[in-house]
């Protein structure tokens, strides 16, 4: 949202119930794991992706796919968040490790502001890598329970929309033909102009092919 890092982007929601933030991630359990992060998208594509899982405070390789994809439950430091994400294999090679290892160093009770300067560090390290060429990532879970932000100030938003990720790095508004203030709705720009930059599409139907509700 980030991929936490596509929550940021979200329009802010009501409330529900008391927040208790932070709350560092926990497994749900391998086989629950296993099954929402496939939910992502559609099974043509998490079916035969690798799945990574939370055990402890890490994220391991659970299952090997045959694909070159990748699936993943990501979660932000936010009490019930869960973003089951796919990522196609140039993801899967680059981005994938972003998450796993945001999601690591809030497992292991980081703020979210050390959890940005340590994957800023690993960037510069050349420990993390940024997409080379066009990438595509898979929020289409009708499970998902996003926040409109990781930070402290998050509200929940729930199931938001399906949608998919473009990476981008260095897209901005104007370079589409958008306004600053644009009411296009079915697109949307994640770190603008930077280098993790993202274009968020919605898309009609959930990963299971229900359709999503026409004002999420």
């Amino acid at each position: 949202m980030k991929i936490a890092f596509v929550a940021i982007v979200l329009a802010p929601a009501t409330l529900v119930g008391q927040n208790k933030y932070p709350t560092p991630p926990r497994s749900l359990g391998e086989a629950a794991e296993i099954a929402l992060a496939v939910t992502a998208a559609p099974e043509e594509i998490s079916g035969n992706a690798d799945v990574y899982v939370l055990r402890g405070t890490d994220f391991v390789k659970a299952r090997t796919g045959t694909n070159g994809c990748a699936c993943v439950v990501g979660r932000d430091a936010h009490d019930g968040s869960r973003y089951p994400i796919c990522f196609d294999q140039e993801g899967a090679r680059t981005t994938l490790f972003r998450e796993l290892m945001e999601g690591s160093l809030r497992a292991r009770g980081n703020s979210e502001a050390q959890v940005n300067a340590l994957v800023d560090a690993a960037y510069r390290k050349g420990e993390l890598k940024l997409p080379t060429k066009s990438s595509i990532a898979y929020m289409m879970s009708p499970q998902q329970v996003l926040f409109s932000t990781p930070d402290a100030d998050g509200v929940r938003v729930g199931a938001w929309s399906p949608h998919i990720m473009l990476m981008l790095p260095g897209v901005a508004p104007d370079q589409l033909g958008l306004a600053h203030d644009s009411k296009v709705d079915v697109i949307q720009i994640h770190d603008r102009g930077g280098s993790h930059s993202e274009l968020i599409v919605k898309v009609p139907r959930w990963s299971d092919g229900t359709p999503a509700a026409k004002n999420p």
